[in-house]
């Protein structure tokens, strides 16, 4: 097993309100594991956001739900929240992924911290 020991994606902003977006999808022949997320509100207003564990659904991208959220909280403007596992989050299945979802249509910049084994 080789682990690409960093991050998992580069920062990505996410500007859409009350939209689910994809911020992190597991490639196939692969397994990922997530040790964090680190967001910050850069917008001027308080964000409710979401994170979620999406599954595939027959192979393709699922949908986020509430059967699938793992993460929910008020993040204020200019505030950085820090979102650790005790044991990495795995992602095994191709198309497996991690959607995001923000109350507010400011930036909500995410990094998500782990490793992958190809």
């Amino acid at each position: 097993m080789a682990l690409a020991k960093g991050s998992l994606s580069s920062i990505v902003s996410v500007v859409s309100a009350a939209t689910t977006v994809g911020i992190y999808t597991n490639p196939s022949n692969a397994k990922s594991y997530i040790k964090a997320f680190v967001m910050h509100n850069a917008g001027v207003s308080t964000a409710f956001c979401k994170l979620h564990d999406v599954p595939n659904s027959g192979g393709s991208v699922g949908s986020a739900s509430s059967n699938n959220q793992i993460f929910s909280q008020n993040i204020t403007s200019g505030e950085t929240v820090f979102f650790e596992y005790p044991y990495p989050l795995t992602l095994t299945g191709t198309n497996d992924s991690i959607r995001f979802e923000s109350s507010t249509g400011g930036t909500v910049n995410i990094q998500i911290l782990g490793d992958s084994d190809p």
